[in-house]
């Protein structure tokens, strides 16, 4: 019997100031046994809505960071950020389609804003990270409870620190394929010294 897959789509802003989350993230997931997966992995050949379909419905599980939907800061053109929101949507549509071939959560940094901002999901609650590494471990092991052992904070925070590390050395920007290549592995190593 094939071993289920343990992949973790992640719908995250793609901006600064959510680079520590985006770290946190893929710690936190992979000392969880879980693999990060993301839009950036994949050709970018295809048009990008048939690959964010693709990869959220590859995985049995999403996680939708709605912390900054916003207004953009762009000079030209100030408008609420979409991206978010609407890959949740893609996300609400296939877990609707697939029975629970598919499941997704909401993260945020305030409570009760999902309700207000889409309220077509009044019902659900977000899980709150308070846009800090912490939170984001405590919102990540609260969504992801594990049986057996459960993830520590300090194993936690060496898995981040390593991928903290590997980023600064890496000096790129921080979302692309590679960068978020070398960052997951990173953290498996990270993780895998732990286990030993």
């Amino acid at each position: 019997m094939p071993t289920p897959s343990r992949d973790v789509f992640l719908n995250i802003p793609f901006d600064r100031q959510g680079e520590r989350s985006f770290l946190a993230l893929i710690a936190v997931l992979v000392a969880l046994g879980l693999k990060p997966r993301s839009v950036l992995e994949l050709p970018s050949q295809r048009s990008r809505l048939d690959r964010l379909v693709q990869m959220i419905r590859s995985c049995p599980y999403s996680l939708h960071d709605l912390s900054r939907t916003g207004l953009s800061r762009s000079s030209t053109f100030r408008l609420p950020r979409f991206n978010m929101p609407f890959e949740l949507g893609l996300a609400v549509a296939i877990a609707m389609t697939t029975g629970d071939a598919h499941q997704w959560w909401v993260i945020d940094t305030k409570p009760h804003r999902l309700g207000a901002a889409l309220s077509d999901l009044s019902g659900f609650d977000a899980t709150i990270h308070d846009g800090t590494i912490r939170g984001v471990y405590r919102a990540v092991t609260d969504i992801f409870v594990t049986k057996g052992r459960p993830l520590e904070e300090d194993e936690f925070l060496f898995v981040y620190r390593s991928v903290r590390e590997t980023h600064r050395l890496l000096g790129r920007e921080t979302f692309t394929h590679y960068t978020f290549q070398q960052l997951v592995l990173a953290a498996t190593a990270a993780a895998a010294w732990l286990r030993q």
